[in-house]
């Protein structure tokens, strides 16, 4: 089972990963989704996989929207930060 760890909501206007506002960009969807679960209540919802390409560099992430229409947006860690 994949492990994510959530990086924030939006209202849709901007949104920061790794400093780029990924609603200035593109998303590309990568034609799978997974589920995740609200922080504030631990609700699941299914989110689709996106990739951002910023010409340097590519920005992967989960995102949807939660049950009061903000953005949601995910990061699935890597197997070094499950060892933390």
């Amino acid at each position: 089972m994949k492990k994510y760890t959530f990086l924030g909501r939006s209202d849709g206007s901007k949104f920061c990963i790794e400093g780029i506002d990924v609603f200035a960009h593109k998303w590309r969807s990568q034609g799978e989704c997974d589920i995740v679960l609200d922080p504030t209540d631990k609700t699941p919802y299914s989110f689709s996989r996106y990739q951002i390409n910023t010409g340097s560099r590519e920005i992967n992430f989960l995102a949807g929207k939660f049950r009061d229409d903000s953005w949601g947006f995910f990061r699935e860690l890597s197997a070094d930060d499950l060892f933390f």
